[in-house]
């Protein structure tokens, strides 16, 4: 070989190494920094149907009561995240979940009868740590339980963002309260002083980070009518459960809201499995790159494989102008049954 090829060589092969670090939607990286977050879903043991308060409630009963012989089973599905950063000195895999228990739900339903009102409901939390969501993911690969996860490449800013939140979250203030200690459907923990779900909670996750999430095929959106409403949420009123079994609608808002109808909105995770199980589909049908922001990609654990979506999301600019936690701004009679009975303590 000639000696100026071999000085030129390097201008040659430089722009084809540009252009194979950047196929397949991937950019280059320094690997010494590395920022990964991950969203992983567990559909509900029982498929629940929302097309009505009537089906909703049965279909949740049923649900929960095989729940009562399933180890492992979340009756309502569930969402938790982990963070895989160079910022931590290990992955940090985490989620909320009521402590309650039964006996506050029973509470609420058979002496408060606060009837459909108990999916807004404030019950007591916790964190979920790594430990225990670590027990749970192995179990269901053992059970052949169906699961799924999305695994978001992102930068810096967005993953000291998301430790921010988390941080936050967790912290206790002087009356030793900690937004984690509150559960429930209406939360959104991105409010100051907010408990969350556990959809919320991994959705608040992604928004710090400036991450898509408001696809409206991964939520429920309903008015619930007034009179399946009860208890400290409206007037005290007793909602039978035979009333809500008649219910074969939701309210079609024309009426007051937050008097005649109350609005509500949350993340399901079996929507959320659903949505992940379709893009892959979509994938195998047309692999055409430049048609996706998401590719098909497989998480290997000892007990078996779990099936999931990537996206590089690093090139995404974080909200870093913006505070983590900010002030509501819209009304929640669930939430304002919240701060009164907190503020009671």
């Amino acid at each position: 070989m000639k000696r100026w090829f071999i000085y030129i060589l390097p201008f040659i092969i430089a722009p084809i190494l540009n252009v194979s670090s950047e196929m397949y939607g991937m950019t280059y990286q320094d690997s010494t920094e590395r920022h990964e977050l991950i969203v992983y879903v567990v559909p509900s043991l029982q498929y629940i149907d929302w097309q009505s308060p009537s089906t909703l409630f049965k279909t949740t009963a049923k649900s929960w009561i095989k729940s009562k012989f399933t180890r492992y089973s979340y009756y309502i599905g569930h969402l938790f995240i982990e963070l895989r950063s160079s910022l931590l000195d290990e992955p940090l895999l985490i989620s909320v979940r009521s402590t309650g228990g039964d006996r506050e739900k029973k509470r609420l339903l058979l002496h408060d009868k606060v009837g459909v009102g108990i999916i807004g409901a404030a019950l007591p939390g916790r964190t979920e740590t790594t430990e225990e969501l670590t027990a749970s993911i192995d179990h269901n690969l053992k059970k052949e339980r169906r699961m799924a996860f999305i695994k978001y490449s992102i930068n810096r800013d967005a993953a000291l963002r998301i430790v921010k939140y988390i941080e936050g979250f967790t912290a206790r203030d002087s009356t030793s309260y900690a937004s984690c200690d509150a559960y429930g459907g209406a939360f959104w923990p991105r409010y100051q002083g907010e408990g969350a779900g556990c959809t919320a909670f991994g959705m608040v996750a992604l928004e710090v980070a400036g991450i898509k999430y408001d696809y409206e095929d991964w939520l429920h959106r309903v008015n619930i009518p007034a009179n399946l409403v009860g208890g400290e949420f409206n007037n005290n009123l007793k909602v039978k459960n035979r009333t809500i079994k008649r219910q074969k609608t939701w309210d079609e808002g024309l009426g007051i809201k937050n008097t005649d109808f109350f609005p509500f909105f949350i993340y399901d995770p079996s929507l959320i499995y659903s949505w992940i199980i379709e893009q892959r589909e979509k994938y195998v049908a047309d692999s055409t790159l430049s048609a996706h922001q998401f590719y098909p990609a497989v998480i290997k654990r000892d007990r078996g494989e779990i099936p999931g979506l990537y996206m590089d999301a690093r090139h995404v600019p974080a909200p870093v102008s913006e505070p983590i936690f900010i002030k509501r701004d819209e009304y929640s009679v669930f939430i304002d049954a919240f701060t009164r009975s907190h503020h009671r303590k």
